[in-house]
């Protein structure tokens, strides 16, 4: 039974961040198009191609390219980071906002981030098969490509925790005590729901990337793949990891979040 404590680790944290069920209800498909045009990094550098990239995100088929160049993934995370996200003023206007909402996106897209969040919302729209065993809940959930390659699945985890730094800055621009950003706001055409759920899922990952990473006597994401595909080979430390361990709630950035998109359903 210890092995999958970790597991239900992780399902507590998703569920103590849930809050509001409604956010898994809000659901997203991107439209579909062909043949796109390879992206450079330049093609997404300053206010124009912050907005191209924007609208990028929504096609597979640009999604695809990308996600098959992590070089240029990374190249691009890293110029959204150091020209919006973490400069040393911050997230101070409604362009920094976007630039994190959709650094976040890229890191979930160009892995199988997107696709463990689309699949963790379905199970709980449809509900959870109470008959099955965390392990099999968990690997019913993982996208295919994740649980056959440990190096897909730590590229998935890596994603959610870039994707959880952007909505933690994210997440404390909407604060009152911000100077740059009107208390409560994201910029026009953002869609809160959507972010929250992200935020959620992306946040819960952290939470348990980092409780393993307290006990593991190697890499965090290889040791959870090994709890997934190899149980009974899994690190005893990490296996008898208890339910709540060094998980407090969530931070206070994220539950701005979670707040600002449940006050904009309407009952």
């Amino acid at each position: 039974m210890s092995r999958v404590k970790t597991l239900a680790l992780a399902m507590t944290v998703l569920f103590a961040l849930a809050g509001c069920a409604q956010l898994f209800e809000f659901n997203l498909f991107g439209r579909i198009d062909t043949t796109p045009a390879t992206p450079t990094a330049a093609d997404y550098a300053g206010s124009d191609g912050l907005d191209k990239l924007d609208d990028d995100l929504d096609s597979p088929a640009i999604v695809e390219v990308l996600a098959g160049d992590p070089t240029l993934v990374q190249q691009i995370e890293d110029d959204l980071w150091n020209t919006y996200i973490g400069d040393p003023g911050g997230i101070e206007n409604e362009e920094d906002q976007q630039a994190a909402i959709v650094y976040a996106d890229l890191a979930l897209k160009t892995t199988e981030g997107e696709e463990l969040v689309n699949n963790i919302v379905g199970a709980l729209i449809d509900g959870i098969d109470t008959g099955q065993t965390l392990t099999e809940f968990f690997t019913s959930i993982m996208p295919p490509e994740a649980l056959a390659s440990p190096v897909a699945f730590a590229a998935m985890i890596q994603g959610f925790i870039d994707a959880n730094n952007a909505y933690v800055a994210l997440g404390g621009s909407i604060d009152p005590d911000d100077d740059g950003v009107a208390e409560g706001t994201l910029p026009p055409g953002a869609l809160p729901g959507d972010i929250a759920q992200k935020a959620i899922i992306a946040c819960a990952v952290a939470g348990v990337v980092g409780a393993v990473d307290g006990v593991t006597a190697t890499d965090p994401a290889l040791a959870l793949y090994t709890l997934l595909t190899d149980p009974d080979n899994a690190e005893p430390a990490v296996a008898a990891l208890d339910v709540g361990d060094g998980f407090t709630g969530p931070p206070t950035q994220i539950e701005a979040l979670v707040g600002l998109a449940a006050g904009n359903f309407i009952p």
